[in-house]
Parts: structure tokens; C-alpha cells; sequence
């Protein structure tokens, strides 16, 4: 390639890069990957994942019914269904699972895991079905949040407790809230809880793309 030939392409490849409208990501392919949210804040970032427009295969898992799920998200009923949230006492204690639940997990697909720590459901759930992943040698990957300070000294005692029992899995991966206040300041509530789903799509993405063989999987998964 001689030297205008090599400017020509250079040129031609910096006005593709900064076309507006260019788009690196490819939505055609369906991944062998199966998202599950656990507990309300676990559906939430699969919802966010969902609207991407990520092909691959969707559960959520809480209480109540998210009647406006779309036919895509498999949605299965755990947990309590409503409760007060500052007087439900949350716990470490191991919950009944359900066959529903168990069956999801009988593929060979690469399964991620969502929850917000904080709750009983969620934190609890996560906590059983990683080391269920674990012990059938399953491909498993968890991203998890811990609660901001607001939301109290025994809710924190309760996720600090979870989280130990997490450390102990190396593909298991931690957001803190407190994170999101300090960065973007005293924002809204759901503002902020938006901004905590974005950032743990980013965490699995950056860990997904570090651990896979797959050099075009990048192509995937959309920034």
C-alpha cells in the first residue's frame, strides 16, 4: 500500500468513527447468555439490559407480577408479594426454592445474575443459587449492589454478612450505591437507581468481555 492509498483509508475509517449515526453494535446474534434478575432491583437491571436490545435470554424473579414485562422475559413468581419496607426485617436465612426456579438453571448457557443487596429475597436467593451454580460447576457470573447508607445500620450489618459469603465465588462482582450519591450527588431516587442499573451492566460487560475467548462478542454488547 503506498502512502496516499494508506491516508485514503485512514481518512475514510476517522469519517466512519465519527459518524453520528454509525453504530458498532450487532444485534442479530443471540447470545448463549441467560440474564436473571433476583428480587425487584435484580429485574430492574435486566429490564435495562433488556431495552438494549441485547439478544439472549431474559428471566426475572420477584414479587409482585410485572404484568408489563415483555413476552420475553420469562417472569416467575418468589417471594413476598408487598411489605412495609421500613419495618420488614430482613435476615440471612435460606429460602425455599421453588422447582420453577431450579429448572432455569439446567442449560449450559452462561448465567448472570442481578440483585440489589438489601432485601431478604434477593440477597438470600443469590446468595443459595451461587452456590448451587458452584457445586454443578455451572458458567455463572453475579453482579450485586450494596445499599446506600441512608437505608440503615442492620440493613447494612445484614449485606456486609451476604457479601462475605460472596466473596468466596471469584466471578461474583459488587456495585456500591454509596458510589452513585457521591458521583452525581443528592439526585432523585429512581434518577439514581437508573444510573446504579447502567453501572452494573458496565461492570458485567467489562468482566464478560475480559474472561470470553470471543474477540467479536465486543460487537455484542453495546457501550
Amino acid at each position: 500500500m503506498n502512502r496516499r492509498h494508506a491516508i485514503k483509508t485512514l481518512t475514510a475509517l476517522a469519517a466512519v468513527v465519527y459518524l453520528p449515526n454509525f453504530k458498532f453494535f450487532n444485534n442479530s446474534r443471540t447470545l448463549k447468555i441467560h440474564f436473571i434478575g433476583l428480587g425487584g432491583a435484580g429485574c430492574n437491571i435486566i429490564e435495562n439490559i433488556h431495552k438494549k436490545g441485547i439478544k439472549a435470554r431474559y428471566t426475572c424473579i420477584t414479587s409482585p407480577e410485572r404484568s408489563y414485562l415483555p413476552a420475553d422475559i420469562e417472569f416467575i413468581p418468589f417471594g413476598p408479594a408487598e411489605h412495609d419496607y421500613h419495618t420488614y426485617q430482613v435476615k440471612m436465612k435460606n429460602l425455599e426454592i421453588s422447582e420453577d426456579v431450579k429448572n432455569i438453571f439446567d442449560g449450559n448457557s452462561s448465567f448472570v445474575l442481578f440483585a440489589g443487596f438489601g432485601g431478604t429475597t434477593g440477597t438470600n436467593l443469590t446468595r443459595q443459587i451461587s452456590a448451587m451454580l458452584h457445586q454443578k460447576d455451572k458458567k455463572f457470573m453475579v453482579i450485586y449492589t450494596m445499599p446506600f447508607n441512608f437505608e440503615g445500620p442492620s440493613r447494612k450489618a445484614f449485606t456486609l454478612k451476604a457479601k462475605q459469603a460472596m466473596d468466596g465465588f471469584s466471578n461474583a462482582h459488587s456495585f456500591n450505591l454509596e458510589v452513585i450519591r457521591q458521583t452525581y450527588g443528592n439526585v432523585k431516587l429512581n434518577v439514581a437507581f437508573q444510573k446504579a442499573d447502567e453501572h452494573c451492566y458496565r461492570l458485567f460487560r467489562k468482566n464478560i468481555l475480559m474472561q470470553s475467548s470471543d474477540p467479536s462478542l465486543i460487537y455484542s454488547l453495546p457501550l
